[in-house]
């Protein structure tokens, strides 16, 4: 059988070795209730709502998500940069600064992690008794009510994100969407929808994915990051399990999917399923994997690949994405569209004209032979899977221009990004991008550059700033050249002044 299913409302007869597979109703109706969508609308109507950090695109959407709701909203940021200016263009208020005095027209204060709970303007709040708390409970009480579909791990998310929910708004199911990046297609990082579900990034990062209590949670992968709020990373492991095990057993659609090529996902899924006694769909490049990816092949800057599901073949799949990484981000969409029964038309036809998200392998521009890409990856396994992918379609050599991101993730992962390098001919590094940390003792971009050049392997320059940065690339660059723009500071300004400049 060559499709996900044969008719919307006819159940496909799986062909899964899995018992447990063939025990999940593979068909979800296709849902008008706008049941969800009311609730929010009763929940948040005439409310208002102060959120810290608005610059931020994780506040930014839930301020957007909670003005189409009927929220009264309004915003603070210090930086006065990210999305406070496109806030500002949609009419909302947004101060520059922070003060306690904010917090006194207020029905609810919403601030981001980076704040601290001792902020006067949370103070304030509190001594006031206003309702306070941080993003992720707000996110939490957002998704309850609704077939939640939440994206997490430590790579992979935004692009996942969007993968699910563009699968979703093709087939006509009207989601509700929240982004951690910008997409065109939505004019930001959010959608409202009248439809039963919401497809949201939800970031690990602060340690509170037990805020949120999806219906479909899916687990991209288990990596080595954001140890200071963790500890180690059986400790992410472990939260990742909780998250897994929490999806809401009353929708009878309830199942949880992760990529089963990361041991420690296969583990959480396992811890997951003892806890719930929910099934699991688990998908990858692996054998034994339920949705999986087989005749995977490069071509141009996208990858043709088959997709083996329980119920058959999904053949001649196209997705305008290079890299292995992003045929997973693709599986876990198919995953969720094959539980959901989305048709294999309406997925191929939905993959193969996918734009990608903003900063993820963005192609800024081509001049004088010369590719320029920007991307946010920003943790060793990243920069691996991003310069792996721009090596297949170069002509001749790769540069990258990467800023770190944080002297703490810095100093914890020396050594994987002294090695993540192996693809790139040359590589410019700019000073570390503090992200509100102190600056550590010995740990700065000049010895991330030693400990680079002892790999013997690729030419590395520690540039003062950006516009030496800019000038050492626009020197080395030729003909067939590709150059990347790598972090998630402000090294994306770069990539504009180096096209301009060729």
């Amino acid at each position: 059988m060559n499709s996900l299913q044969t008719n919307h409302r006819t159940p496909i007869v799986s062909a899964s070795r899995d018992a447990e597979l063939r025990a999940i109703p593979v068909i979800a109706p296709i849902l008008n209730d706008v049941t969800a969508p009311r609730r929010m609308q009763e929940e948040f109507a005439g409310k208002r709502m102060h959120f810290m950090g608005a610059g931020g695109i994780g506040i930014s959407g839930l301020m957007e998500l909670c003005a189409a709701r009927g929220a009264i909203v309004s915003g603070c940021d210090c930086s006065g940069g990210g999305q406070v200016a496109a806030l500002r263009a949609k009419g909302m208020v947004i101060e520059n600064g922070h003060c306690a005095d904010h917090a006194n027209a207020c029905d609810e204060l919403i601030y981001s992690a980076a704040i601290s709970t001792e902020h006067p303007e949370v103070e304030r709040a509190h001594s006031l008794n206003k309702a306070v708390g941080v993003r992720m409970n707000l996110l939490g009480r957002i998704t309850r009510g609704t077939r939640a579909i939440c994206v997490t791990g430590a790579h992979g998310k935004t692009s996942t994100t969007w993968l699910i929910s563009h699968l979703l708004i093709a087939a006509g199911r009207d989601p509700s969407v929240l982004l951690g990046g910008v997409v065109k297609a939505l004019s930001g990082n959010v959608r409202t929808g009248l439809g039963a579900e919401l497809v949201v990034e939800t970031d690990e990062s602060d340690n509170k994915l037990h805020l949120v209590t999806p219906s479909i949670p899916v687990l991209t992968n288990i990596d080595n990051d954001h140890l200071e709020n963790y500890g180690s990373v059986d400790a992410i492991e472990q939260a990742c399990a909780r998250f897994l095990s929490s999806l809401d057993c009353s929708d009878p659609m309830a199942v949880m999917i992760g990529c089963g090529d990361d041991v420690r996902v296969r583990r959480s899924l396992d811890t997951a399923k003892l806890r719930s006694r929910r099934a699991s769909i688990a998908y990858g490049l692996a054998q034994y994997n339920q949705v999986r990816a087989v005749n995977v092949r490069p071509e141009g800057l996208g990858t043709r690949f088959d997709v083996l599901v329980p119920s058959g073949l999904l053949i001649n799949l196209f997705l305008p994405m290079p890299g292995a990484h992003n045929v997973l981000n693709a599986l876990a969409a198919i995953s969720v569209a094959w539980h959901l029964g989305i048709d294999e038309a309406t997925v191929r036809d939905a993959l193969s004209s996918i734009e990608r998200v903003g900063r993820r392998f963005e192609i800024k521009g081509t001049r004088r032979g010369v590719r320029v890409i920007d991307d946010y990856g920003h943790h060793p396994t990243e920069i691996e899977a991003t310069l792996s992918a721009a090596r297949q379609s170069t002509q001749k050599r790769l540069a990258v221009l990467f800023q770190p991101h944080r002297y703490s993730r810095t100093a914890a992962l020396m050594e994987q990004f002294a090695s993540a390098f192996i693809e790139a001919d040359k590589v410019v590094l700019l000073p570390i991008y503090a992200a509100s940390e102190a600056p550590l003792p010995g740990i700065d971009h000049h010895a991330l550059a030693r400990q680079i050049e002892a790999q013997g392997k690729v030419s590395v320059t520690a540039a003062g700033n950006r516009a030496e940065a800019v000038e050492v690339l626009l020197k080395w660059a030729a003909d067939g050249d590709t150059i990347i723009t790598q972090g998630a500071g402000d090294v994306t300004k770069a990539s504009d002044e180096i096209v301009s400049r060729l």
